[in-house]
């Protein structure tokens, strides 16, 4: 089969890179953390201009009409630079949710912004007790005055600078998703710095009413499933991209670091853990590429594949990072040193929607189930 990219993809691919080679050095990436929401508006309302925000919708919602692939080509691009904009919280999981929930009202209302740059948008699903389980929801949401009122908490909600939450909430024995705007009566922030620098929120709701046409639907959980599936693909084409940074960053290292008079790169023992780190990227990029097919596709076996994508991702990419933090010397782990901030969004990647020990055994239940 032929896995090249399309004359389109490839022009996507060179302009992201592009754009990450000239405005991420690890300087420009520091100072973006410390500002409001820990991500650049100018870049934001560059993706916006370059019409990266419309990838993956249809034209009918005036999208690029873009799919999985294009969405995965942008967040490898932006793994390989640890670009800090919540492209997955905002596009991939806030954006397609409205775009698959079939309101047209709340497409023209919020979908449009967004693709424009306007808006920033989240998925409020966790909480302190779920774990990873989008069913496990105590959240809950009581029909009331021909709308709804909301109450229970959220927890790690990706994206602090979110306008609009998408809020999965208990509707009787089925899951609702809500769109609720950030500002809303009743909606309580807490703002939080994650592992790796990012921002997120716990989120308090209170009596928070929520109006009939902003209900997306009130048996939600399998459109939620797909969109988190795919959102999960993306995140793992982040985490190679950075892996494939690792690795490029190490042998260069390798060859300018000396010790007992010569490159350490010649060392047989390092060459073969270089040689590891390389196998361990190109079989991840192997899965993904495997995963993006299915999903393509539309595959009978699109689950298994994510689940399979996933765990190996968690696996190898903390084992890619590690080696290149170790190969580093101590000053792998330090501040100032770009490896560490890898190690770091790997490892919180590996934790969003479930780890590698939780996909391995949804794996197995999808696989092996009699």
């Amino acid at each position: 089969m032929d896995f090249s990219l399309t004359n389109e993809q490839q022009m996507l691919k060179d302009s992201v890179e592009k754009f990450v080679a000239s405005e991420y050095s690890p300087s420009q990436r520091e100072h973006l953390l410390h500002g409001d929401g820990a991500f650049s508006a100018e870049h934001w309302q560059t993706f916006a201009e370059l019409g990266w925000l419309t990838i993956p919708f249809s034209e009918e919602v005036g999208g690029f009409g873009g799919g999985i692939v294009e969405s995965a080509v942008v967040m490898e691009a932006f793994g390989n630079g640890l670009v800090l904009e919540p492209y997955v919280d905002t596009v991939l999981l806030c954006g397609q949710l409205l775009a698959r929930s079939g309101q047209s009202d709340l497409v023209e209302r919020y979908l449009t912004p967004l693709m424009s740059g306007e808006l920033q948008g989240a998925l409020a699903w966790q909480e302190r007790q779920s774990g990873c389980s989008l069913a496990h929801c105590e959240t809950a949401a009581t029909a009331r005055d021909g709308g709804f009122v909301l109450n229970g908490k959220k927890a790690l909600v990706s994206n602090a600078a979110a306008d609009l939450l998408i809020v999965s909430a208990r509707l009787g024995d089925q899951i609702g998703l809500f769109a609720v705007p950030s500002t809303s009566p009743g909606v309580e922030l807490q703002r939080l710095r994650l592992m790796d620098g990012r921002e997120a929120l716990h989120v308090s709701l209170s009596e928070c009413p929520v109006a009939q046409d902003h209900c997306l639907s009130e048996n939600g959980l399998s459109l939620l499933e797909q969109v988190v599936d795919e959102a999960t693909v993306a995140l793992c084409a982040e985490a190679v991209g950075a892996m494939d940074y690792l690795y490029k960053a190490t042998v260069e290292y390798s060859k300018t670091r000396k010790q007992f008079g010569q490159p350490i790169g010649k060392f047989q023992a390092l060459q073969h853990r270089l040689v590891d780190m390389f196998m361990h990227t190109e079989q991840c990029r192997s899965m993904l590429i495997a995963a993006l097919c299915a999903v393509s596709d539309n595959s009978p076996d699109k689950t298994q594949s994510i689940a399979a994508l996933k765990t190996m991702v968690g696996k190898y990419g903390r084992q890619v990072a590690e080696e290149a933090v170790q190969l580093h010397g101590g000053m792998g782990v330090t501040h100032e040193m770009n490896i560490g901030h890898y190690l770091k969004r790997l490892m919180m990647i590996d934790a969003s929607f479930g780890d590698a020990l939780v996909h391995r055994r949804r794996y197995c239940e999808l696989n092996y189930a009699a």
